[in-house]
């Protein structure tokens, strides 16, 4: 699995938007030789209001599209899926017998929390799933650091419409902010990676409304940083120097992911049609451990 031939295999980064391309741009600009294949279901758009069993069956047909094409890694670049994805991957990838390494966004802020020791409070703004899921305090609960999070579902399609033209409403951020960050909170994760565009809009508000300095999470920078000491750890970074091909993918061809393929990577994008498991996710998803 080492080999030069695998260490030039592409990198798949996966979302159910633009979201992802967020964390795409970081990585690129960390790893330049890397080469990436991109993969949004803008079909199902947006993952945050589905059920458990939609987002596994979604997550299901991304992961049998990247296994028949020997990726050397998934970064999933998406709260919702990895929130969903926590306890149903391991099963179905153990129920159809394949295996594939995969970094997602939430590992590594928890990672930088724990390592940084220095939050008493924590904010979290995400989708309704990634909130009422609670994967996050989940894997905070040891750390003795309180947890508020507040699902903004609506941010999702502001940012959305940011690349068809529209402009931020910084009514509808300082509403949903005003409820998330008193003047004691410590550090904000924005837990979709949609929110990541309005990394310069958060910090503005955070500037203007608390004389605390209040750290907004570098989700972006920690995921690509978990990718890097992945491919060092394991002897597969791209030590080529040809130029890399990358390919930009989507279930449906929305203006916005048009838009934002073309704005940060000057790519036009492809549509893809991903196939249902329905018989392996619903053999998986009868173990009640995983419900």
């Amino acid at each position: 699995m080492c080999s030069d031939t695998y260490k030039h295999a592409p990198i798949a980064i996966y979302d159910s938007g633009i979201g992802g391309l967020a964390i795409a741009s970081v990585i690129k600009a960390l790893l330049p030789q890397e080469t990436i294949h991109y993969i949004g279901d803008t079909k199902n758009l947006p993952y945050g209001e589905k059920r458990s069993m939609a987002l596994r069956g979604y997550i299901a047909q991304v992961i049998n599209f990247c296994l028949s094409k020997d990726y050397k890694l998934l970064v999933m670049a998406c709260n919702t899926a990895t929130a969903a994805a926590d306890r149903f991957l391991p099963s179905y990838l153990k129920a159809i017998g394949a295996e594939i390494d995969i970094i997602n966004v939430i590992d590594p802020v928890i990672t930088y929390i724990n390592a940084t020791n220095r939050y008493n409070q924590v904010g979290l703004i995400g989708t309704h799933y990634t909130v009422s899921n609670g994967i996050y305090a989940e894997r905070l609960r040891t750390t003795g650091i309180r947890l508020t999070a507040l699902a903004t579902p609506l941010l999702v399609p502001m940012v959305e419409a940011c690349f068809n033209g529209s402009k931020i409403d910084h009514l509808l951020l300082d509403h949903y902010l005003n409820q998330i960050a008193p003047p004691h909170l410590d550090a904000l994760i924005p837990a979709c990676t949609h929110y990541i565009f309005l990394e310069k809009a958060l910090k503005s508000f955070v500037r203007a409304h608390y004389p605390k300095e209040i750290e907004i999470i570098d989700v972006a920078k920690l995921t690509a940083l978990a990718v890097k000491k992945f491919l060092t750890a394991h002897n597969l970074l791209n030590t080529t120097e040809r130029t890399p091909l990358d390919r930009f993918m989507a279930t449906a061809l929305t203006p916005s992911f048009k838009n934002a393929s073309k704005k940060l990577f000057g790519q036009t994008p492809i549509e893809i049609n991903l196939v249902n498991d329905t018989q392996s996710i619903d053999r998986v998803c009868c173990d009640r451990s995983i419900v």
